[in-house]
């Protein structure tokens, strides 16, 4: 389990960012008490469930205008 300090250095973004995360819901987060903590399993798989996957540029399957 990690907690907000270490996922703030793993996905290098500020910890108030993901406490907001927190609060709307959107990262996977468990609560022990009044402490949040994060599943690294979890938050690795959500990365990669809201990753943009860029289409391909001129290559297969992409339509020239």
């Amino acid at each position: 389990m990690l907690t907000a300090k270490d996922l703030e250095a793993l996905l290098q973004i500020d910890r108030k960012t993901i406490y907001a995360y927190v609060q709307k819901g959107l990262i996977p987060h468990s609560r022990i008490e009044s402490n949040v903590r994060f599943s690294k399993h979890q938050v690795q798989r959500w990365l990669e469930d809201c990753s943009f996957q860029a289409r391909p540029v001129n290559g297969k399957g992409a339509k020239r205008q």
